[in-house]
């Protein structure tokens, strides 16, 4: 190890959505795109329609991205979103304190894990703002055209964070 510098903890990127189900393969789509090119130290998983398993993977990590679409009313189809979990300033997510059709939400999901002290100090949600979630059909232009903006913009997360600091 070069002497002042901080060794990198592993990053786990997690990606949720169907990718059979219009925009909201949004997250399958990141995780191909990531795995082009990810950066060292990181895993890319995909929760699929589970996001349940976050649960089962999330200890030992430095940080944790979380892929999905959003979806907000009144934004723009297909722009970004990314944000602090831990931010009080954050905006509240549609299903964040509610069960969803997933099972547990996230925002469970998350209290559990920082509740059991496996989640880890840095957490991440980043998205793109969705319009068609209906089985059958692929990504709008719009979302697929955000996914390599998405992709970017956590290869460089994910690639400049230093242990302390992030």
């Amino acid at each position: 190890m070069t002497e002042g510098r901080t060794m990198k903890k592993p990053v786990l990127i997690v990606t949720c959505g169907n990718p059979d189900a219009g925009d909201d393969g949004f997250g399958h789509a990141v995780a191909e795109r990531l795995r082009a090119d990810a950066p060292p130290g990181v895993t890319i998983k995909e929760l699929g329609i589970r996001p349940a398993d976050l649960l089962e993977d999330a200890e030992g990590y430095g940080a944790l991205i979380i892929v999905d679409a959003i979806c907000c009313p009144g934004e723009e189809l297909g722009s970004l979103m990314a944000m602090d979990w831990f931010d009080p300033a954050r905006p509240v997510l549609k299903n964040e304190a509610t069960l969803s059709t997933h099972g547990m939400s996230m925002g469970r999901q998350l209290d559990l894990l920082q509740s059991l002290g496996m989640l880890p100090s840095v957490v991440r949600v980043v998205g793109s703002h969705v319009g068609r979630v209906k089985m059958g059909y692929p990504l709008t232009d719009a979302v697929e055209r955000s996914v390599s903006t998405v992709a970017g913009v956590i290869r460089e997360y994910a690639g400049s964070r230093e242990d302390e600091g992030y």
